[in-house]
C-alpha cells in the first residue's frame, strides 16, 4: 500500500529538478513577505507560506521538501496553528450549543423567510438590505421621507451593481441570483413579509414607535427583528402584540461585507425566533452568534473598559499613535483611537449626553478626576465639543487628508492639546511601555469577558471569541480574547488585574471578575477542558 501511494505521488509531481533562476523572482517574494507582514501584523503561516515558495525555486526538490517541513516544526512550536483551529471549530460550533436561557434552540426547526423587509436605510440598512437580496431574499426597503428613501434607493442599486459586476465576472445571471428590493414610504407595504429587520438610528423611544406599527400592520407570525447595538431588546419588544417573535440581530458595518451577526434574545423570545435568526444568519452567509440581553450586549460591552484603559494611556503619557501601535503590532487590525476615528467620536458622545454622563463638566485632576466616585476621562468628549468627530470631519485622535478620508496621520495638536491638559491638571505622565499598554488594554477586555460569562449572557468562551475575532478585529491567530487569557494562565491575569485594581480603586472595570478568582482558584483549565470548566463554574456561581 506504502509503495504504491508512493507511486501515486511520483505520477502528481511535476518535477524534482531545480527550477530555472529568474532575476525578479528575489524582488517578488521579498515584496510578498512586506506585504503579508502589514496585512497578517503578527501571524507567521503567511510569511511561511512564502517562504516555502522561494525554497522551491531556490533549492532541489528533496532539499525545498525538507525546508517545508522546518517551516512546518517552527510554525507548530509558535502555538498559532493551534489557535487558528481553535477559531475555525468554534465558529462551527456556536451553533450547536444549549443557551442558559434553557431549551436547544438548533434542534427546533427555523421558519422559512421567503420576503423581508428592512427600515431605514442608513449606512446598516442599505448593507442589510444588498445582503438579503444576495441571498436571493425579496426585499420590502422603507423610510420615512421621499428625500432619504431616494438617497438609500440610490445607495442600495450601486451596491447591488457592484455584487452583479462580480457574479458577471464568475459567469453567473445576476437576475437569477440577486433577488428585487422595493422601495416605499408606506407601513402598509409590509403586511406580507415574513421577517422585518429594523435599522434606523439608535433612539429607543423612535423604537418603540416603529415596533408598535409593525405589530398592527405586520402579519401574526411575522418575525421582528432590531438591528440595535446595544438597547434592551425587552423594552422594544414590550410594545408588541408578539414579544416571542422579537429578537435583536445587530449586524456589524459594512452589513453586506462583515460576517458578524450577534443574535440578541430577550426574555420572551421563543425558541423558533431564535433558530429562524441563527438560520438566516447562515442563509447571509454570517457567522451567527447568540447571546442575552444586557446593555450593549457582548462585542460592545467588552469595548467600553478597553476603550476606557485606552483613554488612561494618553492621560499617563501616552500619545494615540503609541496605544495604537503597540495593539496593532500584536494583530489588531485597527488600533483603539483609528477605530474611534473610523466609527465617529461623535456616536459615543451623543449617547453619553442622553444619559448625562458625559464628563466635560467633571473637573479633571487628581483626585477630582472622578464622576460619582469613579475615574472618568473627558477627552473624548473634549474633542467632540470642538468638532474633532474622526475621518468624517476629517480630525480625530489623528489628522486626515481631508473630511472622510483614510490615511491616519499623528497630528502636531493633539501632542499640544495632551501636554496641557496633562499641564493644567498637575497629571505627572507615568513610564509607560509597549508591555503595559498591552497588558491595560487586553486584562480589561480579558476580564470584562469573564463578567460577561458569569452573567450568563454569553454560554462559553468561545462565543466571545467568535465576536472578536469576526466583528472588532482580534487577531485570529491569537485564537480569541478567551482563549489568549488561556495561554497567558488566569493566574497571571489574575495576579496583573489585581495589582493594577488595587493601585487604581476608583476603576472598577479592572476589578477582577469573580469567575476569573474561582478559575485560577482550581488551577485554570487545560485548553481541551475550557469551555466544560468554565460552564461548570458559572452553573455554580
Amino acid at each position: 500500500m506504502t509503495r504504491r501511494l508512493g507511486r501515486d505521488l511520483d505520477k502528481r509531481r511535476l518535477s524534482i529538478n531545480h527550477v530555472p533562476s529568474n532575476p525578479n523572482m528575489e524582488y517578488f517574494l521579498d515584496t510578498a513577505v512586506e506585504k503579508a507582514k502589514k496585512q497578517f501584523r503578527g501571524a507567521q503561516a503567511p510569511i511561511a507560506c512564502i517562504e516555502a515558495v522561494r525554497a522551491s525555486v531556490q533549492k532541489p526538490y528533496h532539499h525545498g521538501i525538507e525546508k517545508e517541513r522546518q517551516l512546518f516544526l517552527s510554525l507548530w512550536a509558535t502555538g498559532q496553528p493551534q489557535a487558528q483551529q481553535y477559531a475555525f471549530f468554534s465558529e462551527r460550533n456556536v451553533g450547536k450549543w444549549t443557551h442558559p436561557s434553557g431549551g436547544r434552540w438548533d434542534n427546533v426547526k427555523p421558519k422559512p423567510v421567503r420576503t423581508a423587509a428592512v427600515i431605514g436605510l442608513g449606512t446598516m440598512g442599505r448593507g442589510i438590505v444588498t445582503s438579503l437580496a444576495k441571498a436571493n431574499i425579496p426585499v420590502i426597503a422603507l423610510e420615512q421621507d421621499a428625500q432619504q428613501l431616494e438617497t438609500g434607493k440610490k445607495a442600495v442599486n450601486a451596491l447591488l451593481e457592484r455584487e452583479a459586476e462580480k457574479l458577471v465576472k464568475q459567469g453567473l445571471t445576476p437576475a437569477a441570483t440577486l433577488a428585487s428590493v422595493c422601495f416605499t414610504l408606506d407601513f402598509a407595504e409590509l403586511s406580507a413579509v415574513d421577517l422585518v429587520i429594523e435599522a434606523v438610528y439608535e433612539n429607543m423611544k423612535l423604537k418603540k414607535e416603529i415596533f408598535s406599527k409593525l405589530s398592527s400592520v405586520c402579519k401574526p407570525d411575522a418575525f421582528l427583528c432590531t438591528n440595535t447595538s446595544g438597547l434592551d431588546i425587552d423594552e422594544i419588544a414590550s410594545v408588541t402584540n408578539h414579544p416571542d417573535l422579537v429578537i435583536g440581530t445587530h449586524f456589524f458595518s459594512p452589513a453586506n461585507i462583515m460576517r458578524l451577526l450577534e443574535v440578541v434574545r430577550g426574555h420572551q423570545t421563543s425558541l423558533t425566533t431564535i433558530a429562524t435568526a441563527m438560520n438566516l444568519g447562515k442563509i447571509l452567509g454570517k457567522v451567527a452568534v447568540l447571546v442575552g440581553n444586557c446593555p450593549l450586549f457582548v462585542g460592545n460591552r467588552l469595548l467600553g473598559p478597553y476603550l476606557e484603559q485606552a483613554n488612561y494611556l494618553l492621560e499617563d503619557g501616552c500619545y494615540p499613535e503609541d496605544v495604537d501601535k503597540v495593539l496593532e503590532d500584536f494583530g489588531f487590525a485597527m488600533g483603539p483611537f483609528r477605530m474611534m476615528d473610523l466609527a465617529g467620536l461623535d456616536v459615543g458622545w451623543r449617547s453619553r449626553m442622553e444619559k448625562g454622563l458625559t464628563g466635560n463638566k467633571v473637573p479633571p485632576g487628581t483626585p477630582a478626576r472622578q464622576r460619582q466616585g469613579y475615574r472618568y476621562s473627558p477627552l473624548p468628549d473634549m474633542l467632540c465639543e470642538i468638532g474633532r468627530y474622526g475621518q468624517k470631519a476629517g480630525k480625530g485622535w489623528y489628522q486626515y487628508e481631508k473630511p472622510g478620508g483614510r490615511f491616519a496621520q499623528p497630528d502636531p495638536w493633539v501632542k499640544d492639546f495632551l501636554q496641557k491638559y496633562r499641564e493644567t491638571h498637575q497629571i505627572r505622565p507615568r513610564p509607560v511601555n509597549p508591555e503595559l499598554i498591552l497588558e491595560r488594554c487586553l486584562y480589561a477586555l480579558i476580564n470584562e469577558g469573564f463578567r460577561v460569562l458569569e452573567d450568563g449572557i454569553a454560554s462559553g468562551p468561545e462565543d466571545i471569541d467568535v465576536i472578536y475575532n469576526n466583528g472588532y478585529g482580534f487577531p485570529k491567530h491569537r485564537g480569541g480574547i478567551m482563549y489568549h487569557a488561556s495561554t497567558l494562565g488566569v493566574a497571571k491575569v489574575l495576579d496583573v488585574l489585581d495589582t493594577y485594581y488595587r493601585e487604581n480603586p476608583d476603576v472598577p472595570s479592572m476589578k477582577p471578575a469573580f469567575l476569573l478568582k474561582k478559575l485560577a482558584a482550581v488551577g485554570g483549565p487545560p485548553l481541551k477542558e475550557w469551555r466544560t470548566q468554565v460552564g461548570s463554574l458559572v452553573n455554580k456561581l
